[in-house]
């Protein structure tokens, strides 16, 4: 039997050891941290889901979640640009999407996903002792390095800032609002708790509460949010991977197609890759001809969705996103909808699945 080592535990990683051993196969989970847990929180689109499903495990992420099929899009001063329907967004995805908590839902999927060794970080694939080893180290990943030794990142501009505060807010205040260069968002959770998110173009700095550059609630949440526990990150761009696979190493993830959070299908496609991949293994057994497979059923809709969050990131924090308002308020639903259901739709995620799934 081929003995498979996974490099990181998140959601790629653990949700293909979770696929693997649904389909009676066993792998071992490697992870540089010394225990799981933490982060913000996250949006579990339908096309997720889907792929969940096909787990038996998207009614536990379900439960794990707050449903979010309604929004409205705003400015910096409060005045409303768009409300986004629930009945046609729900109708254009196939059911609302689900805000969890990601230590929560890594919880969960590490439940299910067999051996996981912590404290166990990978500087070289090369030195593993496995016969095949499937790269899910996020976004600075070795097994990524190691198939592209000039895998290049850059800056992308601006500074994202997340946290959970332990309040609930009026449900219609769900949903973003567009700055000068900068973004937020309220999204409502389980529990009495809201995940907020904040970005602005620039360089990276140390944390600053600025209740006046944003419309309530924004402050109180940013106040209420316990000390130490706001996440700060630069965002970056990076290439993706001249080949996902060799002979003993393919990556999944993050690894595989790292992107901006425009879209917020970073965690969503990265669970899709780890059902896709797990499916193929189970059919056709691990190595260079299954990695082959996988990469060309999945390359194309992951590049569009990179190119896709780029172009956000890039609207949203730069001069031109100042016509951002207008271009909303003046498209059809049915063209907002129709965009929206090319990556966050449960029929995408069916679709992206191979058959028999």
């Amino acid at each position: 039997m081929q003995r498979v080592v996974v490099v990181g535990a998140g959601l790629a990683g653990l949700t293909f050891a979770v696929a693997m051993r649904r389909a009676g196969l066993e792998v071992e989970v490697r992870d540089e941290r010394a225990s799981l847990g933490g982060g913000a929180g996250l949006t579990i689109w339908p096309n997720a889901l889907a792929a969940l499903d096909a787990l038996e495990l998207g009614d536990a992420v379900r439960d794990l979640g707050e449903p979010a099929a309604s929004a409205v899009i705003r400015r910096a001063d409060g005045s409303l640009v768009r409300h986004l329907d629930p009945v046609a967004t729900v109708r254009a995805l196939g059911e609302p999407a689900r805000v969890v908590d990601r230590g929560e839902l890594q919880a969960l999927l590490a439940e299910h996903a067999g051996p996981l060794r912590l404290d166990a970080g990978v500087t070289d694939p090369a030195t593993v002792d496995a016969d095949l080893v499937v790269g899910a180290d996020g976004f600075r990943s070795v097994v990524a390095r190691h198939l592209d030794p000039g895998l290049r990142e850059r800056s992308a501009g601006y500074v994202a800032w997340r946290g959970v505060a332990p309040i609930a807010v009026d449900p219609s205040f769900a949903g973003v609002v567009w700055g000068d260069r900068a973004e937020a968002g309220v999204v409502p959770m389980t529990s009495q708790r809201t995940y907020w998110f904040a970005t602005r173009a620039g360089a990276a700095d140390v944390w600053r509460p600025d209740a006046g550059l944003w419309p309530d609630p924004l402050p109180a949440l940013i106040a209420a949010t316990p000390a130490g526990t706001v996440l700060q990150h630069e965002m970056f761009d990076r290439d993706q991977p001249r080949r996902w696979f060799d002979e003993r190493c393919v990556v999944i993830g993050d690894a595989a197609h790292a992107m901006q959070p425009g879209l917020g299908q970073g965690g969503c496609l990265a669970i899709e890759d780890a059902v896709v991949l797990a499916s193929l293994w189970a059919e056709h057994g691990g190595g260079r001809a299954t990695f082959a497979m996988f990469e060309r059923l999945r390359r194309r809709r992951v590049t569009a969705a990179v190119r896709a969050s780029r172009t956000a990131g890039r609207l949203l924090h730069g001069r031109a996103g100042r016509a951002l308002a207008t271009v909303a308020r003046r498209t059809p639903e049915p063209i907002a909808m129709r965009a929206a259901a090319r990556f966050a739709s449960r029929q995408s995620g069916l679709r992206a699945l191979p058959p028999g799934r």
